[in-house]
């Protein structure tokens, strides 16, 4: 069954949801799954290798058979179901990572850190099939999976990885690589630390608190499918022999740890799914780098250029703040068309400054030395095209800032002068008032008082609405 549509990159949670509840509901409820999982560049061998396990009939071929991700379900015999404690175990095989055809697309990364962080959080044992003894091909993916399971506050579970070396057809290779594996394991502790810094996790993690990996037990190496050139080249007996090997130590691995794991029935699978499915989709992680020291490198500068944006942004704010100033102490007349092209020219002026400062902080930082500068070079120019951006905003800012000062203070020259000129109206009036009754040296009572000076003040009230601004 596919599970993961692999033209479109998306799950179809309604339909998976259908069919595997009806087949919880026909097993009469006895549905508890154990997944394994393949995973690996194209061609590696992915879907032959689940086929000589199990006897299962994946697709073969060469280049990309395989698109997307597509389950099977196997039924564990009743007598072994006790030892294993499950009832059936669902194989994923999935489409083969970094395939030429996506090679060319910008977000070829995200689409296969997706598909490796579903298929990895699905999955309770994953296999990592690689050809010869090269293990550096996956790192990149791993990086940015632990990257995601740390965002994931609460995975719920944690994998077991076996890697799967591919055509090593040297008895002795185990012993002849352990020197390197012990270095791409450094590397993936050192790759789990950076990104525990970046996701703000306090303790020191290494790849061993995210996934579960031995590296004495967990890695195999496995001769070549064929004696010769395929298709008359006879079957290489060396192949099966090594994958029953490994498929024996997976059941005894499962044995081991069936006390410790509880494993889910079809409905908490379904759960699962939707839960990681929307995690994958809506969560903010850092699919769309090519690793952890990708990632880490450009967030160093993007905490860089955050500093250098913000001497940016706190000068030219000092700058209009002054000019507010200014034109606050200029008298009206003198806030004429001269003085808004003086202004506009000191703008431009100092904010081609301070944008030059910013493009000559990143060139310097390009050239300091600092570790794997070299991986983001590619985002140089998202960094310049940012600073220019910013030099538009803050123009736009700047001058709408210094044009509104000039129209508040001639707007406050204008209601000053109009306030003076009500002023001497309504005193006009009180005296116009007043010297009547001095004059004729009589004396008026309050009633008298009250009522002439509020038709006074109904009549001061509409002259001087009518008097022009």
């Amino acid at each position: 069954m596919e599970i993961i549509d692999g033209d479109v990159s998306n799950i179809s949670l309604q339909w998976v949801t259908d069919v595997l509840s009806q087949l919880h509901a026909k097993l009469g409820g006895r549905s508890k799954i154990l997944i394994l999982t393949v995973l690996g560049v194209q061609s590696t061998g992915k879907s032959t290798l689940l086929n000589t396990m199990f006897g299962l009939q994946f697709a073969v071929s060469s280049g990309r058979c395989t698109r997307g991700a597509f389950t099977l379900l196997i039924k564990v015999a009743e007598n072994f179901q006790q030892e294993l404690g499950c009832d059936f175990i669902l194989v994923i095989d999935t489409e083969g990572l970094k395939a030429p055809e996506l090679a060319k697309l910008e977000d070829s990364y995200q689409h296969d850190n997706e598909l490796a962080n579903l298929v990895i959080g699905l999955s309770d044992i994953t296999i990592f099939n690689m050809a010869m003894e090269n293990a550096t091909e996956m790192k990149d993916v791993l990086q940015i999976v632990v990257h995601a399971f740390l965002r994931m506050e609460k995975i719920g579970k944690k994998t077991n990885c076996q890697f799967v070396h591919q055509n090593v057809s040297d008895v002795s290779a185990h012993e002849q690589n352990m020197r390197d594996r012990k270095h791409l394991l450094e590397q993936l502790n050192e790759m789990t630390k950076a990104a525990a810094n970046m996701e703000k996790k306090c303790k020191e993690m290494n790849f061993s608190d995210i996934m579960d990996y031995d590296l004495e037990k967990h890695n195999w190496y496995i001769p070549a499918l064929w004696h010769g050139v395929p298709p008359m080249a006879p079957v290489n007996l060396g192949y099966s022999q090594k994958v029953y090997e490994l498929k024996k130590y997976l059941f005894e691995f499962l044995k081991d740890c069936s006390q410790e794991r509880t494993p889910n029935d079809i409905p908490q699978f379904l759960a699962w799914v939707r839960s990681l499915w929307n995690a994958v989709k809506h969560e903010n992680f850092i699919f769309s780098f090519r690793n952890s020291l990708v990632a880490e490198a450009y967030n160093q500068l993007s905490v860089k250029y955050a500093e250098w944006e913000w001497g940016f942004r706190k000068e030219i704010h000092f700058w209009v703040s002054e000019k507010e100033t200014f034109i606050q102490n200029q008298p009206p007349d003198k806030l004429d068309t001269n003085v808004s092209i003086r202004l506009k020219s000191e703008a431009q002026e100092k904010l081609r400054q301070e944008a030059e400062k910013i493009l000559n902080h990143l060139q310097q930082y390009f050239e300091s030395g600092t570790a794997n500068l070299h991986l983001i070079e590619k985002y140089k120019e998202d960094f310049r095209r940012s600073a220019n951006s910013l030099r538009n905003e803050l123009e736009s800012y700047s001058f709408s800032k210094w044009q509104e000062a000039i129209h508040i203070k001639k707007g406050q020259h204008k209601t000053d002068a109009m306030l003076s000129k009500y002023k001497r109206k309504i005193e006009e009036k009180v005296d116009g008032l007043l010297n009547p009754c001095r004059k004729s040296n009589c004396k008026l009572n309050n009633d008298e008082l009250e009522k002439e000076l509020e038709n006074m003040w109904t009549e001061t009230l509409s002259e001087l609405s009518l008097i022009p601004l």
